[in-house]
C-alpha cells in the first residue's frame, strides 16, 4: 500500500512544474526533480535540504559526497545501513548553482513532504542541517538544537536534528566530533523507542 502511494506521489513530483526550476535541463538531461529513495519499509525518515548535481544524475537523494560520508558514519556508529532509512529532501529540485532554495520554492514543495510523512508514518524524522530542521519543526538554529530531540507540532512526531554531513562540516575536526557525538545520542534515542 505504502509503495503504491509513494509511486503515485513520485510521478506527481517528476511532473511538477510549480517553480521555474521544475523540469529544468541539467546538461543534456531533464532530471532536476528528485523524489526519494522509495524505501517504503523503512521505520525512520531522513530529510535533507535539496538534491545536488549528482543526485539529479542518479535521481536519488543523498548519493553525492555528503551522502557517502553520512552512510559511512551511520554504519560505523549506528551499525545501520542506508537501506534502513527513507531518505528525502525538503526541496525536490536541484537549485541553480546549488544555491539555497527560495521561500516560494520551499512552499511549493511542502505538499510532497507532508504527503511523504503521512504515508510513511516514521518512528522519527532525522533532519540534516538547518533548513530541514526549520521546515520540519519551525525552529531556527541548528547549532543550538543539534543532537536534541524536538517534537514537531506540525507532524506530531519527534525530530532528531543533525548537522549536515557536508565536507565543509565533516572536514572540520570539531564539527566531525559533534556529528559523531550526535549519532551516538541518536542511537540512544532510537534504543529508547524514539522518545527523549
Amino acid at each position: 500500500m505504502k509503495k503504491n502511494e509513494l509511486s503515485g506521489l513520485q510521478k506527481e513530483c517528476y511532473d511538477c512544474r510549480k517553480c521555474k526550476i521544475g523540469g529544468q535541463m541539467i546538461g543534456d538531461k531533464n532530471l532536476s526533480n528528485v523524489f526519494s529513495n522509495m524505501n517504503s519499509e523503512a521505520e525512520y525518515m531522513v530529510v535533507g535540504q535539496n538534491p545536488g548535481a549528482e543526485e539529479t544524475e542518479k535521481r536519488e537523494p543523498f548519493v553525492g559526497i555528503s551522502g557517502k560520508m553520512f552512510d559511512q558514519l551511520v554504519e560505523e556508529v549506528l551499525e545501520m545501513k542506508r537501506g534502513a532509512f527513507y531518505i528525502s529532501n525538503v526541496m525536490k529540485c536541484y537549485t541553480p548553482g546549488n544555491r539555497k532554495p527560495f521561500v516560494n520554492e520551499v512552499c511549493n514543495c511542502e505538499y510532497f513532504l507532508d504527503r511523504e510523512i503521512k504515508i510513511m508514518q516514521p518512528k522519527a524524522i532525522i533532519t540534516l542541517g538547518g533548513p530541514a530542521l526549520e521546515q520540519v519543526t519551525g525552529i531556527h538554529g541548528i547549532m543550538k538544537h543539534h543532537g536534541n530531540p524536538i517534537f514537531s507540532p506540525r507532524y506530531k512526531i519527534f525530530v532528531f536534528p543533525l548537522l549536515h554531513p557536508s565536507p565543509l562540516n565533516l572536514n572540520d575536526p570539531a564539527k566531525l566530533e559533534l556529528f559523531v557525538r550526535d549519532l551516538v545520542l541518536l542511537k540512544e534515542f532510537m534504543d529508547r523507542g524514539s522518545k527523549p
